[in-house]
């Protein structure tokens, strides 16, 4: 299913995934059409540009895997990484100053939110997932990608599509999705998130409460008694750490050392 625009069906919410119920169930399209937002066009326009540096810093310091990330095993048959430039508006300064041509490009995005390099490494596949809230929309960049659809794909709900260099996929990130490379090549692609202009005006309000809901998500992961807590004291939680990125997000997108 793919859409030509963005609408929040009526009487659906913004959700936020998280524990533990890790799923959604909303009717928003698979894919959109990506000209449908033509805000996007800077990426297609120097998608050339952003792919030469991503390859001149890899060749300068080596394979690109640092990246201030690491995608959890259970989420994946092998790893994979990203290099973070923005995620949900906090900035990753070191970064954005290894790649200043995609951090110009990313700041003339209106509404980006999140923005990173990732690279799929051969024979990996990123196993069924669900995104974080359905009040972005995310969008992958094709800069390398060494084999043709089916090899290399990406699967939203029941649809496949292939990357393309050049070309962007735009797709809903809350429903359930999954990746493969199946090629001898690592594969390269640039991810944004951006909110639509339908919702700009909750920006703030959709970053601050994914942000909550993700170090929500940490704490029961990562401990059993957090688990035991009731529903309640979850939901409180969650609030706190929202409240606590609202103030925090200001200061951290001025200062470099946070």
């Amino acid at each position: 299913m793919q859409s030509t625009e963005f609408n929040l069906p009526e009487g659906e919410e913004i959700v936020y995934v998280r524990p533990p119920v890790e799923q959604y169930n909303g009717s928003l399209p698979n894919f959109y059409e990506p000209a449908a937002f033509p805000n996007l066009k800077i990426l297609k326009d120097n998608w050339k540009e952003i792919r030469d540096e991503v390859l001149a810093y890899e060749k300068k310091i080596g394979l690109l895997n640092d990246m201030d990330s690491h995608t959890p095993p259970d989420n994946t048959k092998n790893l994979w990484s990203h290099t973070y430039l923005m995620s949900y508006l906090r900035i990753f300064h070191r970064n954005r100053k290894k790649f200043p041509v995609f951090s110009k490009i990313i700041d003339q995005i209106p509404n980006c939110t999140y923005a990173t390099i990732s690279i799929l490494p051969p024979d990996t596949e990123i196993l069924p997932h669900f995104g974080d809230t359905n009040g972005v929309i995310r969008t992958h960049l094709g800069l390398v990608v060494p084999a043709p659809y089916p090899a290399i794909a990406i699967k939203v709900g029941e649809d496949e599509r292939g990357w393309e260099e050049g070309e962007l996929l735009c797709f809903t990130i809350v429903n359930k999705h999954e990746a493969r490379n199946r090629s001898p090549y690592r594969r390269y692609i640039v991810i944004l998130d951006f909110v639509p202009n339908e919702l700009a005006h909750r920006k703030m309000e959709i970053v601050c409460n994914t942000l909550g809901s993700q170090s929500f998500t940490f704490l029961y992961k990562k401990f059993a008694f957090v688990r035991r807590l009731p529903s309640f004291i979850h939901i409180m939680c969650c609030k706190l750490f929202t409240l606590a990125w609202r103030m925090y997000l200001p200061i951290q997108r001025r200062f470099e050392f946070l």
